[in-house]
């Protein structure tokens, strides 16, 4: 398949998935009236803290097809491309919209068009920005040939997005009402006494990463990583204490011992970084040095994926998760009405784009199985199809799919901004390697 033919599949693709996740269960009614009057109430919106998060949801999913729609541009006119991805997330909105005036168990409303519109307009600006940055770090030393603040701020994100609504705790505490200050309060009742149960052991291995990742890009731009971490290890402090505040507000658990633990977490992974990442660099070169790596960030990846590491022995329940349903993108997203399922989409996505901007650059093999993205493909799905026998996780293609949205975005990332592989051996060039 030509360059042309990939990118219009990619986009032809996401608009698929997006037409089958809003229209999926429709419930079509042809009643003229009935849609009438749905049209009306439409212009006529409640603006509640459900439909808020319905906004959110609503953004995230479409920002996804701005950042398809900019990346899979033939034509490099960066501006022409953002007014094209706004016009069509507006267009494809529209559509959604107008199918739900006839489904009497579907919402249609202008704020819907709007947060669509909007997703749509800054994923494709998220692009241009970051393509502009890359292109500017091409000819900059690195120490994995890529410039590391990509893979650092995506993992970063998916880290705060763990924090933001934890796997475990993203159910709302039942019994709360009112609006987040309320919840907040109610939950803040709940957070004491602390419990040595709590600690999400776990997380550490987890969240350690962000603040090597992070001291790492720092280092890699000329700041001395003695000086450094502690400011990192200030802020991953700040943001996992300030994420527990935050699911008050939406009705989840407040528990203090998470954040200390996220915190210590962070401040540990940056204090590695800054005793180690010289010695590491010494001692691993080329080749050698982006293997380790990838296989490191494998296993953390397995890590994410398989958590909490205890089987599922029911042959009843793994046998109940083989539906239909699990083959329908988003189709169990869509039945919860909460951050969580905004959030999720976001980290599960981000989670694999540092995957795809090292095998862009340095691919396990040039050609056949192994060449380009299919290292990570086959992870995924492996990841995935291992949910069937872990205890409190499901199967869900939506899983799979973004895992691979993750690394094709993180591969185009690099190669439209002028990064050619290395190939199989350690050649090599541009800016070189710290």
């Amino acid at each position: 398949m030509t360059p042309r033919g990939r990118f219009l599949a990619a986009r032809v693709g996401y608009v698929a998935i997006v037409l089958l996740a809003t229209t999926a269960q429709l419930d079509f009614s042809p009643d003229l009236s009935a849609a009438a009057q749905r049209l009306a109430r439409a212009f006529t919106p409640s603006l509640g803290w459900r439909d808020a998060i319905d906004a959110l949801r609503n953004a995230v999913l479409f920002a996804g097809l701005g950042v398809t729609w900019a990346m899979s541009s033939l034509s490099g006119r960066v501006g022409a491309e953002i007014q094209r991805a706004t016009l069509v997330g507006l267009g494809l909105s529209v559509t959604v919209e107008g199918l739900q005036l006839f489904s009497p168990i579907r919402t249609a409303s202008i704020v819907d068009v709007a947060t669509n519109t909007l997703g749509a307009l800054a994923g494709a600006l998220v692009v241009a920005l970051l393509v502009v940055a890359l292109h500017r770090a091409k000819t900059a030393r690195s120490y994995l040939g890529v410039p590391t603040f990509l893979p650092a701020g995506a993992y970063t994100l998916a880290v705060l997005c763990e924090a933001g609504t934890p796997l475990f705790r993203s159910a709302p505490l039942p019994g709360l009402f009112g609006g987040p200050l309320a919840r907040l309060r109610a939950t803040l009742g709940l957070a004491l006494p602390l419990r040595l149960g709590e600690v999400p052991w776990s997380d550490v291995l987890l969240f350690a990463p962000a603040g090597f990742l992070v001291v790492m890009a720092l280092t890699e731009r000329g700041r001395s990583g003695r000086q450094t971490w502690p400011g990192v290890a200030v802020a991953g402090a700040a943001c996992a204490f300030g994420a527990e505040l935050v699911h008050g507000m939406f009705g989840l658990s407040i528990r203090w011992e998470a954040a200390a633990t996220h915190a210590v977490a962070v401040g540990a992974g940056a204090w590695w970084a800054k005793r180690r990442l010289a010695l590491l660099s010494q001692a691993l070169r080329g080749e050698t040095r982006v293997r380790a790596a990838l296989a490191a960030y494998a296993l953390l990846l397995v890590l994410w994926g398989l958590r909490p590491f205890l089987p599922q022995t029911d042959i009843g329940a793994i046998a109940e998760q083989l539906t239909a349903d699990r083959l329908v993108p988003l189709a169990s997203l869509a039945r919860r009405v909460d951050v969580f399922s905004a959030l999720h989409v976001a980290q599960q996505f981000l989670l694999y784009v540092p995957l795809g901007c090292v095998l862009a650059v340095w691919p396990l093999r040039l050609r056949r199985g192994w060449s380009h993205l299919w290292p990570g493909v086959w992870l995924a799905l492996g990841i995935e199809a291992g949910h069937l026998v872990v205890l409190d996780r499901y199967f869900d293609v939506t899983n799979a799919l973004l895992a691979c949205t993750g690394l094709g975005i993180g591969w185009l990332a690099m190669r439209r901004s002028g990064f050619t592989p290395y190939g199989e051996g350690p050649v090599l060039s541009r800016g070189g390697t710290l």
